[in-house]
């Protein structure tokens, strides 16, 4: 605030990062089959611990934080697993300005709406043409390339 005036700065634009496949990466133990096995006998932490961290994208959302750089993160995670979530991201300090649980056509479909999306980072091949322009494929072995891409 300035002389009681609010600042008219305007807020940087989100960066949006998909959950899986780049901040948390399938683990040895996970298969389609197991997680859903998991999913469905209602052991939704044990489905979400088949995922690891991927700490070199960790470290690229604390580059972007420390760079004031608000990031949300999305994940696909069915809801009872995505419940979950928050907890670990707790644990970890993984940095964001929130979770946004969804599913991917809805997601796609949500961008085009939203005026505060710098961009959808994301590291699922099948999505690449998803998002539009506003989509950027990231490989999880390189988290570093999301600060390239911002604009």
């Amino acid at each position: 605030m300035i002389g009681g005036d609010l600042d008219e700065a305007p807020l940087p634009a989100e960066v949006y990062v998909v959950w899986e496949e780049l901040i948390a990466i399938p683990g040895p133990r996970h298969t389609l089959k197991r997680f859903g096995r998991l999913w469905l006998r209602r052991r939704a932490a044990a489905a979400l611990d088949l995922y690891r961290t991927n700490d070199a994208a960790v470290r690229t959302l604390w580059d972007l934080w420390e760079d004031d750089q608000p990031v949300t993160l999305v994940t696909y995670l069915p809801p009872e697993v995505a419940a979950h979530l928050p907890a670990r991201l707790e644990r970890e300090e993984i940095p964001h300005v929130r979770l946004l649980v969804d599913q991917p056509l809805h997601m796609a479909r949500t961008i085009a709406f939203l005026p505060g999306v710098a961009r959808i980072v994301h590291s699922i091949p099948d999505h690449h043409l998803l998002y539009g322009p506003k989509g950027f494929l990231v490989p999880p072995d390189a988290p570093e390339l999301i600060r390239e891409i911002l604009p």
